[in-house]
């Protein structure tokens, strides 16, 4: 490892990805444990019961948030990172009312059905989830808002800002209120939450309208085309959220809240092994994106296997103190937790076949391909949604978190794959080859 980064510092691209990716993991590190505060607080303070309530009301929030986004903040992403394309400020502002408008249609339909679905959709009727479900969705037009403000922030590779609102300011800004405002009741929680996503929607599209400089309605694009290109990507990115959130949902239906409360923490801790890629992504984006539109196949192609190699060794180093420490880090959140530890192992060596992969989504999309990427990622869902429902109900926990693996290992090594034999771009790496 020392050798390998020895070898590439000299670089300049290289250094930007370990310098400006390093700094994305302080950050996120900080967001992490940000979060990981609010589970605390939440699992010490309300229990198991609570938290699982909470749990399948934010895997509603967060799959119906990507939805409502369109596809638009990561196709703003790959529009605004060519320098040309800043004197059109119309395409970012047209497509934040647009997000708006959907986001906020989509939470008034699961609104007005809300009911049935928390009695008749869990085989185990949850009723006290419904209270908890109307103000997250509540929430979601402004997240969808600051997702779509913060790509413009990572566009122009303004990393540190698009951490912040993404990952930290969230849990920060809940945290303040609970600190500042004392309340014995879990729902005072997420109404927290619904004045965070607020403040940091405010807040990112001022930065957003700063970074732009000149705002206006009007665009020389159709942004009803730009919405149309998005489409996939949002389909793509929909379906991520969905395998990630699918299993914690289908917990509920087949298990108590208890169960779903003890998965879904073992699935938190084992988010610590992705930062590196998140980091390494956040940068990468907009550097495929700009030296492919640019025909300079030698630089995207270096920087992809760089990044892979970089990303493969911190996931390693990161899964095996996570493996190691697994009964500490799921003790910390109270009694019981710890009978997760099989499906943080099982995650967490997901995780380590998927950073052998390499960031074959954002290579795909920034390059054009989002449509076979589409496929790809629409084929696992399918393989994640017929195996969570065979094995969940059979084996629990063990059972959704071995689905969820086999799903994502398969669109991984699949976008790899088709990558290296159809576009000549090696993303993933075999430690035992030079």
């Amino acid at each position: 490892m020392i050798k390998f980064l020895h070898k590439h510092v000299k670089d300049s691209e290289s250094k930007e990805i370990l310098s400006k990716g390093f700094s994305f993991i302080v950050i996120r590190i900080g967001g992490t444990l940000l979060s990981f505060a609010f589970t605390l607080y939440v699992t010490n303070r309300f229990g198991k019961v609570e938290w699982g309530l909470m749990a399948l009301g934010f895997s509603i929030f967060t799959i119906l948030s990507i939805f409502g986004r369109l596809g638009l903040d990561l196709n703003l992403v790959k529009f605004y990172s060519q320098d040309e394309n800043l004197i059109d400020t119309g395409v970012f502002f047209r497509s934040i009312i647009k997000v708006f408008i959907f986001s906020s249609f989509l939470s008034l339909l699961i609104y007005v059905f809300g009911e049935a679905l928390v009695t008749d959709v869990f085989l185990e009727p949850k009723p006290d989830l419904l209270p908890y479900l109307n103000w997250l969705l509540l929430s979601i037009p402004f997240w969808s808002m600051v997702f779509v403000s913060a790509a413009i922030m990572r566009a122009r590779k303004m990393n540190k800002a698009f951490a912040f609102y993404t990952l930290v300011g969230r849990f920060a800004i809940i945290l303040l209120i609970i600190l500042l405002i004392a309340h014995d009741s879990a729902l005072f929680v997420l109404k927290a939450h619904f004045i965070s996503l607020i403040i940091l929607a405010i807040a990112s599209l001022v930065h957003a309208n700063i970074i732009l400089k000149k705002p206006t309605f009007y665009s020389s694009h159709n942004t009803w085309v730009f919405v149309k290109e998005s489409l996939p990507m949002m389909l793509s990115s929909s379906i991520l959220v969905l395998m990630s959130w699918m299993d914690t949902f289908v917990m509920g239906i087949y298990e108590n809240e208890t169960e779903v409360g003890i998965y879904n923490v073992a699935v938190k801790v084992t988010t610590l092994s992705v930062f590196s890629l998140q980091a390494i992504n956040s940068i990468l984006a907009p550097k495929i994106a700009k030296s492919y539109a640019e025909n300079q196949t030698v630089a995207y192609k270096k920087l992809i296997q760089f990044s892979t190699k970089v990303n493969f060794f911190i996931t390693f180093f990161i899964v095996g103190l996570i493996i190691i420490l697994s009964p500490y880090l799921l003790g910390l959140f109270g009694d019981g937790f710890e009978a997760g530890i099989s499906v943080l192992i099982i995650l967490c060596i997901g995780q380590l076949v998927n950073s052998l992969s390499g960031s074959v989504g954002v290579v795909m999309q920034m390059i054009g391909e989002q449509k076979m990427y589409q496929y790809f990622i629409v084929s696992a869902l399918i393989i994640n949604l017929i195996l969570t429902l065979i094995l969940t109900p059979i084996y629990g926990g063990v059972g959704a978190a071995t689905a969820t693996v086999a799903s994502m290992v398969f669109w991984n090594i699949s976008g790899a794959v088709f990558l290296k034999k159809k576009k000549n771009i090696r993303t993933y790496f075999l430690p035992s080859l030079k």
